[in-house]
């Protein structure tokens, strides 16, 4: 099985969006009622969350979570096994309008309960609404299915492996065959391990889940509720209107999925966007000065040229240890690739993998190591797979091959099917291919339709719906959602152009206050399409931050050199990808090491002989105070000159200084 990637912070599924024709129709109205329905009020709620057994979220404090029963099969009256389906809720704090049910994080295999915030909703919206999460079923607090072991064992040696002949690919018998093997031994082994009935993994698709979220508004009582979907969650949110429009007050769909189109299609769309996307990031480097002398050439051909070599043979190095020691390592062309998709998500992770390859392409790859074994969540110094406790990789793939038809016809049509498309997509992307081999794994899982799923398209009358979207979203193609939109009765279409994959609540203007607006006030915006434009005029990736210098001789002063030495620490995947509820030791590109942990007002710092650049070498410690917004290195410098510099930050306003003596001079810079 090909390891496929989470819809939010990983590559995806689905399905192509078709053309058609732009509505010419304006809004009908500015304005809506906000259904104030004799639903419970904002005091009668908390009293019927007791009544339904709610209790403080273990996962998530902030929320009370609530424990409901619902069918297996929705749609068997007859079948009358049931299972347990969690929804987490925040009551409204004042004035209740209802409930913003949360079809998030994606996916699919993310959980809800325990990565759902308020932090990202106006205060009004939390003034009026309940925010309610929930796992849906399957995934981590309503009724789990996983097999972590096969999923590892699969996963490992698939990031391990590489191509013996030809293109990237299987493009030989003995590939095919293999590839076929490990999907057959895969879902054989996972549904072994899950310990469930195969038959009933048929009743862990979709439109069950969406049937979960209409037992969950009926056992509160509300007669109408906002949705909103993200990601996977848009197909939630797509079913569940589809079946029950009427309960809907409004929809909103953020980076949004076209479910007319099925697996094969979708894989091949999304692998375009995927590409789309690269060669924007690419090409973004080339016209900024600082990426493109880093780069040191066209980054596009310097990405070609580099996968061309790894697909070819694939690169052996020395990955240095914390303690000193170097370990030798191998990186294979589906490391190179599944590293590369993951970053492109965000104009953050866009950056960050031009750092690395322009690294890379300086003979560095370290830097792009550290960030694979972060994005394949394996401990760099063991490598040992950690996996995400938040989410479900045994989901993602059930899920996925329940809800899709990867093509048509028996067992073994399918199979040859899926290796005859996945061979006639091979260079024609012409990157970070491949993903429609997931029909392999779908055709040996039990729950996988025998026929063609085909779905119509939604309409949702009557029902206000937001379509969020943006022109390089990797993962759910632009496309898609501008499909989704020209097919509905009463569509708003709002996007970015560049962007990231879903648009909500990261502080903007737009899409954020067209919610609220709605929400709070039953404002509609005037157009039908709106580009949002506080997002600058093309956001592909954030300012560039050139590499660090190899020597500590390349900065006039020794705050510029602390100041690159700060920034470097801020930019590491370890450093990013930190929860900090424990010590993290990393390797100093230069020797030593640099040590990160909880501290008493935030983190705590260590630095053992570690050398960020030639000749600046750092021993102390150091801290980042949250409530301050500073942070500070005091340290020991030996190298070039010797000294004893104490290094601030201040994170509010920017500025920064050293103190201290270097060199047998006292110094007291800053800027």
């Amino acid at each position: 099985m090909k390891k496929k990637f989470l819809f939010i912070v990983t590559i995806g599924i689905l399905v192509m969006a078709c053309n058609f024709l732009i509505p010419t129709q304006t809004p009908t109205q500015e304005t809506t009622d906000i259904p104030v329905t004799e639903a419970p009020s904002e005091n009668e709620i908390t009293a019927k969350l007791e009544e339904l057994g709610g209790a403080a979220c273990e996962e998530n404090p902030d929320f009370t979570c609530v424990t409901i029963q619902v069918p297996l099969n929705h749609f068997d009256a007859a079948n009358t096994e049931t299972l347990d389906v969690v929804f987490a809720v925040s009551p409204a704090t004042g004035e209740r309008y209802g409930m913003f049910i949360q079809a998030f994080p994606g996916g699919p295999g993310g959980e809800g309960v325990s990565t759902g915030g308020l932090s990202w909703f106006a205060d009004t919206i939390l003034e009026h609404y309940d925010i309610v999460y929930f796992d849906q079923r399957g995934i981590g607090l309503s009724n789990p299915l996983s097999c972590p072991k096969a999923y590892e064992a699969n996963f490992m040696e698939y990031v391990n492996a590489s191509d013996k002949a030809g293109q990237e690919g299987y493009d030989t018998p003995e590939e095919q065959q293999q590839a076929i093997d490990n999907a057959r031994t895969y879902a054989k082994k996972c549904v072994t391990e899950m310990g469930i009935e195969p038959a009933k993994l048929a009743f862990f698709g979709t439109n069950q889940v969406a049937e979960d979220i209409e037992s969950f508004r009926a056992a509160i009582g509300d007669d109408k509720f906002m949705l909103y979907g993200v990601s996977y969650g848009t197909a939630v949110a797509q079913t569940y209107a589809a079946a029950h429009p009427d309960h809907l007050s409004g929809l909103v769909l953020d980076g949004t999925l076209d479910l007319t189109l099925n697996g094969e299609n979708g894989s091949i769309s999304q692998e375009k966007a995927f590409d789309k996307v690269l060669v924007a990031a690419l090409e973004a480097c080339n016209a900024d000065e600082l990426c493109a002398a880093d780069m040191g050439g066209d980054a596009v051909a310097v990405y070609d040229k580099l996968a061309k070599q790894i697909s070819e043979k694939p690169l052996t190095y020395e990955f240095p240890l914390p303690s000193g020691e170097k370990v030798t390592r191998t990186f294979t062309f589906n490391q190179w690739e599944y590293n590369a998709a993951y970053q492109l998500y965000s104009p953050k992770g866009r950056m960050l993998y031009l750092r690395a390859l322009a690294a890379t392409n300086q003979g560095d790859i370290i830097p792009m190591a550290r960030l694979t074994y972060q994005n394949l969540t394996v401990d760099p110094a063991t490598l040992e797979y950690l996996g995400d406790d938040t989410f479900s990789d045994t989901m993602f793939l059930s899920v996925l091959c329940t809800d899709d038809s990867f093509f048509s016809g028996t067992q073994e049509e399918k199979i040859a099917k899926t290796i005859a498309a996945g061979q006639a997509s091979n260079g024609t992307v012409p990157r970070i291919d491949g993903s429609v081999y997931t029909g392999l794994s779908c055709a040996f899982w039990p729950s996988s339709p025998k026929d063609v799923v085909t779905t119509k398209p939604l309409v949702a009358e009557g029902v206000p719906t937001f379509v969020l979207n943006a022109t390089l979203d990797p993962a759910t193609p632009f496309e898609e959602g501008k499909a989704v939109y020209e097919k509905l009765a009463n569509g708003y279409h709002i996007y970015v152009n560049g962007g990231q994959h879903s648009i909500y609540g990261l502080g903007y203007d737009c899409p954020d206050k067209y919610i609220t607006d709605f929400m709070v006030d039953g404002k509609l915006p005037e157009k039908r399409e709106v580009v949002c434009e506080d997002w600058g005029a093309n956001i592909v990736t954030r300012t560039y931050e050139p590499l660090i210098a190899t020597d500590a001789g390349a900065y006039t002063n020794a705050l510029k050199t602390f100041s690159a030495i700060d920034n470097e620490i801020q930019l590491q995947p370890e450093y990013l990808n930190s929860s900090f509820t424990e010590d993290v030791s990393v390797t100093c590109p230069f020797g030593g090491s640099f040590t990160f942990g909880p501290g008493d007002a935030g983190e705590a710092y260590t630095f053992e002989n570690c050398a960020y650049t030639q000749g600046f070498i750092l021993n102390g410690s150091g801290s980042y105070d949250y409530n301050k917004g500073i942070i500070t290195y005091d340290t020991q410098v030996t190298g070039v000159k010797d000294g004893s510099l104490v290094y601030t930050h201040n994170l509010a306003d920017g500025t920064s200084s050293v103190s201290g003596e270097y060199g047998g001079e006292a110094i007291n810079l800053s800027q």
